[in-house]
Parts: structure tokens; sequence; C-alpha cells
């Protein structure tokens, strides 16, 4: 009898292995580009349907060799039928305590490859393709420009396509030197006239727009509506495609998530101090001709065939290596980046370009977090100490829980100023400015959501808030509680209040790619997401239904009004003029009238 029981088990076993794999089947994971098939493979069973996903497709030709440092060029196409069912490799990139936290890599190493031109794509299963084409979304990874990666395990978007019918393309773009790099004459010889921008990273992103515009519709996807959406830096290349000649009519509306519009002028991409392409050429020369003289050396630069080659033939870590890693910002390397070359991005550069009417004129999303600079500050030794707890070291010394503000008060002062400074030039300026040329509409937000918990004895509600990036699991509702990352992110007791907040978002960012309004589409019912007009200043607050929940707002804030709150906070003046010189380096906020902002704040006394 035992021996029937088992042998009908595993018959049974059998036709449910076989049924599984028959439904599978079933959906069709292979797609045709160019006469050749495309496979790719269910990455997500989910709840309401499976996710199917292709990886790793190449959309250019490797940036290798002579390459390096052009224009992408249009990919030659597969060999035959192309496995799209592997993650690509990152751009390359120097890693840090993010990707320790995030991905489990460990910091300080350089990682990638320059052969990393790959994009991915995912969308619902149960949808029939044959009579409805899905909007596109189309991500951008942040990192400033100098580190990230398409498929960061906080961007996956199972749940998010698992609940909504939309398609989702992200994309890797290069970074860093190999991304932004301005050396006049590199190209000179060159037919094409895109080789003369500095902005290889930005004409990436045009050419897998150009891809998903040629291709998309054989993955079910609608090419006439593409929502580009990205943060911080991703943002940043969001409002730079706004803005390039070349991306117009490859997107349909944008959303920027911490953005913001300044960007590098020429001179500083070629002389800064550590980072401009001078000494990046100088250094590379003396690295591979050790005993050149001053004369030699200046000879040797001026020849700009001499310098391509040289420049060509180095390493992927020659390269990377010479740039160094910034303080108080995560481990990013200093690059200069955006740069107006006039060809990409106009002469005006993002700010000028905007204040001249030039962006496209598309819907639009602004969106900044309340605490951004937290993320920048809770393990940033200017503003923390090792304080206790030592016995944590061992477990979690890449999280460094043990950090605590020196001086409590500066913290909470510092960060409200310069995140408010952050909103009004990366989001409340753009907002402005567009409206006064663009017919389309235009919405804010702010991202509020502070429901850490109390971890190791600290508060990290308090000390990390609603900080830089926070918003991300909550669009993509990758809400992680199994990481040693939930810890210090996730309140066990919340999780109700925080899927709620995770629902809403996604559904406002779905509205939006569909019809261009956050309040139209799938999902109607959703509170009303007012736009912003320049006399009608007012933006959308997330934040959970433990708190304050969703609402409207309208916007007090201005450089005038941040100025004047500031200069009444209790801190030092020394603390004070510390606050405003960095608003004013770091921001739109500056670039107007610098030395009349200083002159009258304080009465001049942060005057230099």
């Amino acid at each position: 009898m035992y021996n029937n029981y088992m042998y009908t088990k595993f018959l049974l076993s059998i036709g449910l292995i076989f049924l599984y794999i028959s439904s599978s089947f079933a959906v069709e994971l292979d797609i045709e580009i160019d006469g050749d098939k495309v496979y790719g493979k269910i990455i997500y069973e989910g709840s309401n349907r499976n996710v199917s996903g292709w990886l790793g497709i190449p959309y250019a030709e490797p940036p290798i060799g002579d390459l390096r440092w052009r224009a992408p060029r249009d990919f030659n196409g597969f060999s035959g039928d192309f496995m799209a069912d592997k993650l690509p490799n990152r751009c390359t990139q120097i890693s840090n305590s993010y990707d320790t936290i995030i991905d489990n890599i460990e910091a300080g190493g350089i990682i990638g490859t320059e052969d990393c031109l790959y994009l991915n794509i995912y969308r619902p299963d149960n949808v029939d393709y044959s009579l409805e084409k899905l909007p596109v979304m189309f991500w951008i990874h942040g990192g400033g420009n100098t580190w990230g990666y398409s498929a960061s395990n906080i961007t996956t978007p199972k749940e998010l396509i698992n609940k909504h019918n939309i398609i989702l393309v992200s994309v890797n773009y290069r970074l860093g030197p190999f991304g932004w790099l301005a050396i006049d004459g590199l190209n000179k010889n060159s037919d094409f006239e895109l080789d003369r921008s500095y902005n290889y990273g930005t004409l990436d992103l045009i050419k897998a727009l150009e891809w998903v515009n040629k291709n998309i519709e054989s993955f079910g996807g609608d090419k006439n509506n593409v929502t580009i959406f990205g943060e911080s830096a991703g943002a940043r290349n969001v409002m730079s495609l706004m803005i390039s000649p070349q991306s117009k009519g490859l997107f349909h509306r944008a959303i920027s998530q911490s953005g913001y519009l300044n960007s590098d002028t020429l001179e500083l991409a070629i002389n800064k101090k550590r980072a401009g392409s001078n000494e990046f050429i100088a250094h590379s020369i003396k690295k591979t001709s050790p005993q050149i003289t001053n004369a030699e050396l200046t000879d040797f630069m001026s020849q700009t065939n001499k310098v391509a080659k040289l420049l060509r033939s180095l390493s992927t870590e020659d390269v990377i290596s010479f740039y160094r890693v910034r303080e108080g910002v995560g481990g990013l390397i200093d690059v200069p980046n955006v740069i107006p070359d006039k060809v990409v991005i106009p002469k005006a550069g993002l700010y000028g370009a905007y204040k001249e009417g030039l962006a496209h004129d598309v819907p639009i999303i602004f969106g900044t977090n309340r605490d951004e600079h937290k993320l920048f500050m809770f393990d940033n030794f200017e503003f923390v100490e090792l304080k206790g707890f030592f016995f944590l070291e061992k477990i979690f010394k890449e999280l460094n829980f043990r950090y605590i503000p020196k001086d409590p008060v500066y913290y909470q002062v510092y960060s409200k100023y310069m995140s408010m400074s952050w909103k009004i030039g990366g989001a409340d300026d753009p907002a402005n400015i567009l409206s006064n040329f663009n017919t389309s509409k235009i919405f804010n937000f702010r991202f509020d959501w502070d429901e850490e918990p109390i971890f190791a004895g600290i508060d990290y509600s308090k000390y990390l808030g609603a900080a830089h990036g926070l918003e991300i699991p909550f669009i993509f509702d990758t809400i992680d509680r199994e990481s040693l990352l939930s810890n210090i992110l996730y309140d066990d007791n919340n999780v109700e209040s925080e899927q709620t907040l995770a629902n809403a978002m996604g559904k406002y960012w779905v509205n939006f790619a569909y019809s261009g309004n956050p309040n139209e589409g799938p999902y109607p019912d959703l509170a009303k997401w007012k736009s912003w007009t320049e006399n009608n200043q007012q933006y959308i607050v997330f934040d959970s239904i433990n708190d304050q929940g969703i609402s409207m707002r309208a916007n007090t804030d201005s450089g005038t009004s941040l100025l004047q709150n500031l200069s009444s906070e209790p801190i030092t003046i020394e603390q004070k003029c510390i606050i405003v010189d960095r608003i004013l380096i770091n921001t739109t906020l500056s670039l107007d009238s610098v030395n009349e902002i200083y002159k009258n704040f304080l009465n001049g006394k942060c005057i230099k």
C-alpha cells in the first residue's frame, strides 16, 4: 500500500511539474528583434501573476578600444538567438558602503566593466499584448553619475509589475570618467558629430531611448507613451534629457526624484584640481613616461591625437584609480559631469537652458525628500562620532550603527536647511521656470516618511528620517524586512502603514505613466494631487497614515525665507556661515546673486 501511495504521489508530482512548465511556456518569452529570437525568463511568481524579464540586452556596441570616449554606436545585432536571462555587468565604478548595505558587495574595490551598455525589460504575463500596448517606464539609476546599477535589489520591479500593467526598462550607462570627460580635440578626426560631446553617459541614455523607440512594441510596450524617471543623479539625467536636442520625441513624460539643476562649467571640467581632465592627462602621461620633463609634458599634451591614443590604451584600473573619493557623499568619486558641450548639453548648462526655455514640453513631476542630507550626515565624521556600542562592531562593522551626532542641534538645523535648499533648487525652481514656458502640467511632491525604529540605542527616525533615496523602496514596492538594513529602516510595528504608503505612491506613478496626470489612469480614486503653477504653488506630501498621511500643502519655501529663518536658528554664527556657504555652492540659489546673498545674510558676517 505504501508503495502504491508513493507511486501515485510521484505521478501527481510529475503532473504538477508538467502543468507548471506548460503554463510557464505558454507565456511568450521569445521576442523577435531584427530576425533573431531574444529569450527571457519568468523572474517572479507573484500573488497576482508572473513577471517576465529580459535581462542584459545590449542596446549599443561595447564602448571599448577605439570606442572609449565616443558616442555609443548602434548595436550590430545578435549572431543568432540570444538568451536574455542574466543581469548585465555594472559599468566600471568604485564600490562603497551602499553596495555593502544594499547588495552585499565589499566597499572600496573597482567593480564592473566598460562593456556595460545593456538594459533590462520587465512586464506582466497575463496581458494580451496583441490587443493592448502598455505604458513604458524607463528607470535611470542614481549615484552621482559615478556609481550605481540598473538592477539594484531596491529597484527590481517585481511587485510593481505584479500589481500594475506597465512595462519597465532599466538601463546601465557609462559612469565617472568613462561617462563624462572634457578633452577638446579627443575626437577631432571623427566624422560623427556626437563624438564632439563630453557627455558620453547622457548619449548612452539617448541611445537606449532610441532602442526602446525602435523595439519596445515587440515586448508589448507603447513607444508613444514612454516615461523617463530617475532619482538623484538619475533625476539630474532626466533634467539633462529634458533639454538635450537629441532626446526630443523619445519620451513623453518625466519624473525627477531628488534631482538638481546645477551642472559643471566647461572650465571646471577641464581645470578642476584632482578631477579635471588636464590633471588626468598629465597624470597618465607621467605614469607611462616617469622621466618626462615639464617642457616635454606640455608638448605631449598639445598633441591631441597622441593624447587620445595614450588614453585609449590605458587599462580600466589606470583610468578610474586617478580619481579621488569625495568625503561626506557616501564614497562617490569626484568627477565633473553634465558638461555644457554645445552638442548634447546647451552652452548655458542645465539651469541656463531651463531659464532660456529650452526644455521639452512634456508633463513632469518634481520632488525631494524632507531630510535629503541626513543620508550624507549620519556616518560622516564632520557630524557624528563613535561612542559606545563597540560590542556591535564585528556584527555591524559595515553599517556603522554606533555613530551618534556630535552636536544634535546643529545636526538637525544643518539637515533642515540643506534639504530645504535642495527642494527649492531641485523642485520648486525648475517647476516655476517651466511654468513660464511649457503648456504641460507640472506636479511637485515632498516625501516625509520617517518611521524608522530605535536600534542599538539610536533613534533612526530622528537621525535618518526622510533621507535621500528612501522614497525608492516605496515606489518600487521593495520594502525589505530581511536584510540588516531593515533593522534601521523599518519598524515591524508599522508594516500596514508602510505598505499603505507604498501602494499609494506606486499608483500615482503608474497613473502618471498612463496619462501624464497622477490623478488619471487605472486608479482615479486617489487623493487629489493638484498641479503646480507659478501663481498657485502647491505640492503633495507623502507620509504614513500614522503621521500626517497624504495631503496637499501650499508652498512657502523660497531662498529669501530660507535665509531669514536660518539667521534666527539657535546655532553659532560660524555654523550658520558653513550652512549658507554650502547652500550657495551646491544649489541653484547661488547662480544669480552670490555676492548679494552673502552681503545681506547676517549683515555680511559670512563674507571672507
